[in-house]
């Protein structure tokens, strides 16, 4: 129970910090994950905010076959996940340009395909996609379904990042 007031309390901090004053809201390595999920649960406050952050890209294909180009971090099980899988947490990404292909992306490493973008939430709706988890091995296991929210960001600029070196591929706060 302790557990889920602190969560709360940073829940609370996150949404006041991000969502007050038309401030811009540029995602952290600290504040990637609270920020993030405080994002998802509140989206008509950030619409038309500038955001920020760094992120891998990654394609996900939903159970039905469609298939969508994100952003996003990896969050441990042990946030906020009741599943004992790990999972992703991130946005949908709509970009005029071209968004460099997804490296590594079932494999537990940071050599992934970093990318620093900037723009804004396209539309307070949040799109909640079934897919299949991944196994230990990195293939997909259709047996085991799960569910991920997504905010669309549309994409005002984007840059590779070579060096990730000071990126965490977990995100953990």
């Amino acid at each position: 129970m302790k557990k889920l007031l602190v969560a709360l309390l940073l829940l609370c901090v996150c949404v006041t910090a991000f969502a007050c004053g038309g401030k811009d809201v540029v995602l952290t390595e600290e504040t990637f994950f609270y920020g993030m999920l405080t994002i998802q649960m509140y989206p008509d406050e950030y619409v038309g905010k500038k955001i920020s952050f760094d992120c891998f890209t990654y394609r996900l294909t939903d159970t039905d076959g469609n298939e969508y180009l994100c952003g996003v971090r990896k969050c441990s099980a042990g946030y906020g996940c009741k599943c004992g899988k790990d999972s992703i947490i991130g946005f949908i990404l709509e970009y005029d340009g071209e968004i460099p292909e997804p490296k590594n992306q079932s494999v537990d490493t940071n050599d992934k395909t970093w990318i620093h973008v900037e723009g804004k939430l396209a539309t307070a709706d949040v799109t909640e996609l079934e897919i299949f988890a991944y196994d230990e091995n990195g293939q997909i296991d259709t047996s085991w379904r799960e569910y991920v929210v997504f905010c669309t960001f549309a994409v005002s600029s984007l840059s590779r990042i070579e060096d990730a070196s000071g990126l965490a591929y977990y995100v953990t706060k």
